[in-house]
């Protein structure tokens, strides 16, 4: 099956992933698609900064049997085709005394953070990987973390790294093995999964996700069938052979990476080895699991909320929402009627004062798209109540649904006496330099100590409707303060997202209400519930598990 073009050029598709793009903050303008020109990335002091926007008739016998059979084959469903696609492809590369390979020969990357604790999670995978391959005698396997091998912004993108991974492993190594830091992997089932597949071809391995329906994140890519186009699910790990490695790193070399946004690093990196049908598109690997219920999984992933001691508590976490009048009557009454009440510290910032809420009028007009000066206006109020230490500060939009509870866990690994910058990692122009930042619509978390050392440089918001989350990546990369990527926070609705890809987590926040009933998805999604208290019994275990 040859899978379909783009509806649109990329250029004439792209949509701005701003929290007013989405539907969040104060006055956020409506879902619109804009086209690329108006995404410009125009220098400024601080590198570069973020664009403004946000019948039939009776045949005879033969004949007719003849299209009965076309027919027949019309109506195949995808995932037979997939099937007998991925059988025969299997028979072809067989294994073979030229698949035998050894553990050597596999590279494997740990898609690591520098914050503590996701290097020490990273470190402890590691130790796990290679006390595996010593019990099975072998010669020990590379092990690489991601943010050890390049100080660039964008090395978490893996794209820009390739040609490293080219010059380095091509000679000795078939395999590069990617997975996160929660992967669990048993490296004998490993080793014998990648042995069905011949190295001296291009591909590309992993389980299987595709869109339900087209979506936002996507820029409603295949909008017309959304579940042709699978990508991987990186908690279950995936892998690229050498030869692919090496193509794609003469591609990068003759033709540079795009400056442009990284929404879903996973789609976006299908797309970009798939190529237009010039490269190979995902072969799914039954083996390469999240759920850890079946023998045969060579890797799995625990759907667990990270607790690290005892919660945080809720004195210890600042809310704040941004508003403005014309949400008042809509979007505040469901935050109350949700989420409210898990909040101990909660204040409702708009551009008019109402007792009944009530709101914080901060003195900053309402603006139609960013609203980077009423963000900074909550950072300079939140810091300089000097009588309140508290050590984190939350800014959510009017239409975020989020889970305080379950950020009291989350944030139980953390340490606030660090910069540290948490959410829904997004990034721009990582091309050609650019920046990482933090997605506003699913909520920015900042410790005490990132906002201290952000407000006493001199990078600001060049003006007030500046997508503010786009200028705080900014000027946390000009400060050396890396993002803090948690999957578990979201800048979309639950349809947004495959639903293999949400089995397996414990989500923290969703945003927008757009054509759902945010009460029924808060309920349904984040509430506070029995399950949450049983996965606490069992984290323990989890944690000691590596």
């Amino acid at each position: 099956m040859q899978i379909p073009d783009l509806p649109l050029p990329r250029f004439l598709t792209h949509t701005c992933m701003f929290s007013s793009d989405l539907g969040g903050g104060s006055g956020a303008a409506p879902l619109v698609s804009r086209p690329r020109a108006q995404v410009g990335s125009a220098a400024s002091a601080a590198g570069m900064r973020p664009p403004a926007c946000r019948g039939c008739c009776l045949a005879p016998p033969a004949l007719l049997a003849l299209l009965t059979g076309f027919l027949a084959f019309g109506l195949a469903s995808e995932d037979t085709k997939k099937e007998v696609r991925q059988s025969q492809d299997l028979e072809k590369s067989g294994i073979s005394r030229k698949n035998d390979i050894d553990l050597k020969e596999i590279v494997f990357v740990i898609q690591s953070q520098s914050n503590s604790f996701h290097a020490k999670r990273a470190e402890q995978l590691k130790k796990s990987i290679l006390q595996q391959a010593a019990d099975l005698t072998q010669e020990l396997p590379s092990v690489v973390l991601l943010h050890q091998l390049a100080k660039q912004e964008g090395a978490w993108t893996i794209l820009p790294l390739l040609p490293h991974f080219s010059v380095t492993y091509s000679r000795n190594s078939s395999w590069i093995f990617f997975c996160e830091e929660e992967t669990r992997i048993q490296v004998p089932k490993l080793l014998e999964t990648l042995r069905r597949y011949d190295s001296s071809k291009e591909w590309f391995l992993g389980k299987a996700l595709h869109d339900e329906e087209s979506t936002i994140i996507h820029h409603y890519a295949f909008s017309e069938n959304p579940t042709v186009f699978k990508y991987p699910d990186f908690a279950a790990g995936w892998a690229l052979s050498i030869p692919l490695v090496n193509k794609l790193t003469k591609r990068l070399k003759s033709e540079s990476l795009k400056s442009d946004f990284t929404i879903d690093l996973k789609h976006e990196i299908a797309l970009y080895i798939w190529d237009k049908g010039g490269g190979p598109p995902l072969t799914p690997v039954p083996e390469f699991c999240t759920n850890g219920v079946d023998s045969y999984c060579a890797t799995t992933f625990h759907s667990f909320l990270p607790l690290c001691g005892k919660p945080v508590k809720k004195k210890d976490i600042f809310v704040a929402v941004k508003t403005c009048k014309k949400f008042h009557g809509d979007r505040i009454p469901i935050v109350k009627q949700t989420w409210e009440s898990q909040a101990s510290l909660i204040e409702y910032y708009s551009d008019y004062t109402e007792t009944s809420i009530p709101t914080v009028d901060l003195g900053i007009p309402n603006t139609d798209r960013g609203h980077c000066g009423k963000t900074f206006a909550i950072l300079e109020r939140f810091l300089n109540r000097s009588q309140d230490k508290t050590a984190w500060l939350v800014i959510v939009d009017d239409d975020t649904l989020i889970s305080i509870s379950r950020l009291q866990h989350l944030l139980s690994c953390y340490d606030s006496s660090e910069p540290v910058f948490l959410g829904e990692r997004y990034g721009y122009g990582l091309g050609t330099g650019g920046y990482s930042y933090v997605t506003g619509g699913g909520g920015m978390v900042f410790s005490r100590e990132a906002i201290r050392r952000l407000l006493a440089s001199k990078c600001r918001c060049y003006s007030n409707d500046a997508p503010d989350d786009m200028v705080l990546g900014m000027c946390f990369s000009g400060l050396g303060i890396p993002v803090t990527h948690s999957p578990l926070f979201h800048q979309a609705r639950p349809v947004d997202y495959p639903k293999d890809y949400l089995s397996h987590q414990v989500p923290i926040s969703f945003h927008k209400h757009w054509n759902i009933d945010p009460v029924k998805v808060y309920f349904t999604w984040l509430a506070p519930s029995e399950e949450d208290k049983a996965r606490q019994e069992t984290q323990k275990g989890f944690r000691e598990e590596l």
